[in-house]
């Protein structure tokens, strides 16, 4: 009788690389300052994981919204960065410092970029990437570098392309004979040229815009327009580079640093009002229609603050949907949606701020 013959055995299972699970469970710490830095520390595989640069863009996508680190603050000459987190997570303020040059203000701050104007003839701009230590310097174009321009403000961002790329928006308003003419054009270092300049005209003098506001691809700038400074919408659209104006609802009426643009559940256009301790919030819809789209009650801010000074916008994080408001206690950051608020400094000298969020990648101080 012949022997029966032993069937094979199946192969074993494939194993995920060890490298590869090491790499998934590094993926899962939370985004802080400190989480990659502490994980390098557990031994030299560890720290050759966490340093490489295709798996801190990982690291990046899977967490998408970076933590909020602090803020700068328009205070001339030196606009200092202000952390918020607490230790181990804590960025030292001297870390983001940088020696302005005379005549430098901060006007944005976003995707881990800040940028200065220089406002003064011989103008130019400065992009600040604070976290890499690199700076770009930009001249003003030549028809917009002159006596007749009275205002500038800017904007910038990192479009989703890289790490490396930004825009920049610039704005600029001539006042002639009996009308304004407002000027805007867009900078790319890809082309290292400024685009065609487009313009608008306006029938009045317009005040200083505050910060900028990006909803979906356009820049969104509120303008006080004389004699009544009355509220209006300057938006800049970043695919068409082009300018349109949107008049606010007659209802809001509103005194300064009590508007922000923000943008909607929907990502749409949106603003919201604060009057005393309440806040009144608008959305435009189709044919630049405006529609009440609720109000926010401030009781808990209230019961917080002490002092007669009502609460004062001083800032918008688009990362977290949060106004930033001061008190004579302190500044509160109110999450829109949720609407909790916490304390993130006892400022009480009033001063605009530019939310500062980004993947940090070094080790903060202990």
């Amino acid at each position: 009788m012949a022997p029966r013959r032993r069937s094979p055995s199946p192969p074993p299972a494939s194993l995920p690389d060890d490298d590869d699970m090491l790499r998934e469970i590094l993926l899962r710490l939370p985004p802080r300052p400190s989480s990659l830095p502490r994980a390098s520390l557990v031994c030299k595989r560890w720290r050759s994981l966490a340093a490489d640069p295709q798996f801190r863009r990982r690291f990046r996508d899977h967490h998408g919204k970076p933590p909020f680190l602090g803020f700068f603050l328009e205070d001339y000459p030196s606009s200092p960065f202000v952390p918020i987190l607490d230790r181990p997570d804590r960025i030292p303020g001297a870390r983001f410092s940088m020696t302005l040059n005379k005549g430098n203000r901060i006007v944005d701050c976003r995707h881990g970029l800040v940028l200065f104007i220089r406002r003064r003839p011989r103008r130019r701009l400065l992009v600040w990437d604070p976290v890499a230590r690199d700076q770009r310097r930009l001249i003003v174009p030549p028809e917009l570098d002159n006596d007749q321009m009275l205002m500038f403000n800017g904007a910038v961002l990192r479009p989703a392309s890289g790490q490396g790329h930004f825009q920049v928006a610039l704005i600029a308003h001539a006042r002639l004979s009996n009308h304004t003419r407002v000027f805007a054009c867009l900078y790319s270092p890809e082309t290292g040229i400024w685009s065609k300049i487009n313009s608008l005209q306006l029938q009045s003098y317009m005040a200083m815009p505050e910060p900028s506001t990006l909803i979906g691809n356009s820049f969104c700038w509120l303008l006080k327009v004389p004699p009544d400074l009355q509220d209006v919408i300057l938006e800049f659209d970043l695919d068409r580079q082009s300018l349109t104006v949107t008049e606010l609802p007659p209802q809001v009426k509103a005194r300064p640093f009590k508007l922000r643009i923000v943008p909607t559940e929907d990502g749409g256009l949106g603003i919201i009002h604060l009057s005393t301790f309440q806040g009144q919030l608008w959305k435009r819809e189709p044919g630049s229609v405006w529609v009440h789209d609720g109000a926010i009650e401030f009781e808990e801010l209230r019961s917080a603050c002490k002092g007669d000074r009502y609460p004062l916008i001083v800032g918008f994080s688009e990362d977290s949907n949060a106004i930033l408001v001061q008190t004579n206690s302190g500044v509160f950051m109110v999450y829109l949606r949720s609407m909790e608020f916490k304390k993130i400094s006892n400022m009480g000298d009033f001063h605009l701020h530019y939310p500062f969020a980004c993947f940090y990648p070094g080790a903060p101080d202990a």
